[in-house]
């Protein structure tokens, strides 16, 4: 049996050498609760050692979770032998579960406007990015939430505003020392990928370069520079867990999750986006069981809304323009919670000019994680998470019932795919804990795998439409690979034939 799982991981990989940028292959693996995660390690470690493999726990308090890592190989083009060689690995070692961690592209996302001439880009372009768009202030995005009105609303009322103390944690590309992040504070900043305590972006990969100092710009800038961040007074925890939004490995941004949680983050803001992940979703939970508020972009391009903001524990932000109406590209669905402006956001770019109109829901979900810590610092955290106590729900609970019922509603708001409203940061402010308490639906699945199963269950409800109730497939074992298909097609039927009745 053995032998059969290395013969299909050497299917699902190659070897790499040293000036391959692609990132090595890696597989995640959930030890069951009877089993001794220190002795399935060493047992996964043996049997692996042929190719090469170290498998180590994903952080030292999250060591249910291994991760085996192919130092000199990477993942083939063919999406299905990687899967198939996690599902032998679930056998194989009698595992709760398993899944590669693939680089995914499911979150495009382009520094310049839709009149640029790249041609690789332009296709992408026309489809989800409109022209920037002349006359807009550059703080346009914080007056359509509010945010200025929030701050002096915290000042009036003797208040810590601006975020005032609020660390954010910000799994992305890294940042570098630019003028629109000057004199910001940093705390137990990361490199997950390489290790170490520096963030700094090389921006050596294609994708938007400097994606992550175009995302923290916007919620920790300083009020002095051109731009400002919603919350310019918090601070920042960059932490880089990706090389590109167009390139994203699941297992590094649970790890960035995990680093955020256990260094004292208070909210945590993941401009990214790609297919499910246990070792993620497990990450989120624990972050969110810690009073850490939690938000990851809806996605762009791709429509249905992606992974981890499809999570039922992952607040979900979609993206707006000037005018309140919905950005081109952004996705949408039932597991949008509010919106947020993500059309020529004023932000932080690499080259020159060295601000300019950025696009997409990152910008959504980063100004949106500002607006968090506007609450925690007016309310003050410990009397927020005493209230949550109280009331028998989560911090993170408490803030989405409260940013739901305060959100401003444009006529003829669509609120099934755009969510409650647009964030308004001020009525936030002054809405009491009490606001439409009873009235927001807790969630219904207490169990994380059922979660995790449902939420595929519904991008396949909305992809292919009443067939997915039907189909007898365990949607937990193949919910990654099946999320995957979906996300790249508008939706087969006859998809669902290949996962039918359990194991594959």
């Amino acid at each position: 049996m053995h032998e059969e799982l290395m013969d299909a991981i050497r299917a699902a990989t190659e070897q790499a050498d040293a000036s391959v940028t692609a990132p090595r292959a890696r597989f995640a693996m959930l030890v069951r609760p009877v089993d001794d995660p220190l002795q399935k390690r060493a047992e996964i470690e043996s049997a692996l050692a042929p190719l090469g493999a170290t498998v180590r726990p994903l952080s030292p308090l999250e060591t249910d979770v291994l991760v085996a890592a192919f130092p000199d190989r990477v993942f083939a083009l063919d999406d299905a032998s990687a899967f198939a060689a996690a599902y032998l690995l679930q056998d194989v070692f009698d595992l709760e579960s398993a899944e590669p961690d693939l680089p995914t592209n499911l979150f495009p996302e382009i520094d310049q406007p839709a009149s640029q001439k790249d041609a690789a880009r332009e296709g992408v372009a026309k489809l989800c990015f409109t022209e920037a768009q002349r006359g807009l202030d550059p703080h346009w995005a914080l007056d359509a939430m509010r945010v200025k009105e929030a701050w002096a609303f915290s000042v009036a009322s003797g208040r810590p505003d601006r975020g005032r103390g609020v660390i954010i944690a910000q799994p992305d590309t890294g940042v570098i020392d630019h003028e629109e992040l000057r004199d910001v504070t940093r705390v137990d900043p990361r490199d997950v990928l390489d290790d170490d305590n520096d963030p700094t972006d090389p921006l050596e990969e294609f994708g938007n370069p400097g994606h992550g100092t175009g995302t923290g710009s916007v919620v920790v800038s300083r009020e002095a520079g051109t731009i400002a961040g919603s919350a310019p007074l918090a601070r920042h925890m960059p932490i880089r867990a990706i090389k590109s939004v167009l390139r994203i490995t699941q297992v590094s941004v649970a790890e960035a999750v995990e680093w955020a949680v256990d260094h004292g983050a208070h909210v945590i803001t993941m401009s990214l986006g790609g297919i499910p992940s246990f070792a993620l979703h497990r990450a989120i939970r624990r972050a969110v069981a810690a009073d850490v508020i939690v938000l990851a972009a809806a996605g762009n391009c791709v429509r249905a809304v992606v992974w981890p903001a499809r999570y039922e524990d992952c607040l979900a932000v979609a993206g707006v323009n000037s005018d309140d109406q919905p950005w081109l590209g952004t996705c949408r669905g039932s597991s949008v919670d509010f919106s947020a402006p993500a059309e020529n956001v004023y932000r932080a770019r690499v080259g020159t000019p060295t601000v300019g109109q950025g696009q997409g829901t990152s910008f959504a979900v980063a100004l949106t994680a500002g607006v968090a810590a506007l609450w925690l610092a007016h309310h003050g955290r410990p009397n927020l998470i005493g209230a949550a106590r109280a009331r028998r729900e989560t911090l993170q609970a408490m803030f989405r019932r409260l940013v739901r019922a305060t959100a401003r509603r444009p006529r003829g708001w669509d609120s099934f795919n755009m969510g409650a409203g647009i964030v308004d940061a001020r009525a936030l402010l002054q809405a009491p804990l009490d606001l439409n308490r009873g009235l927001e639906s807790a969630p219904q699945h207490d169990s994380a795998v059922a979660r995790s199963a449902i939420a595929v269950q519904s991008l396949a409800l909305e992809r292919i439409g009443e067939a997915a109730y039907d189909a007898d497939i365990d949607w937990n074992r193949h919910g990654a690979e099946i999320a995957t298909l979906l996300l790249r097609s508008d939706g087969e039927t006859d998809m669902l034939a290949r996962f039918q009745g359990g194991a594959r």
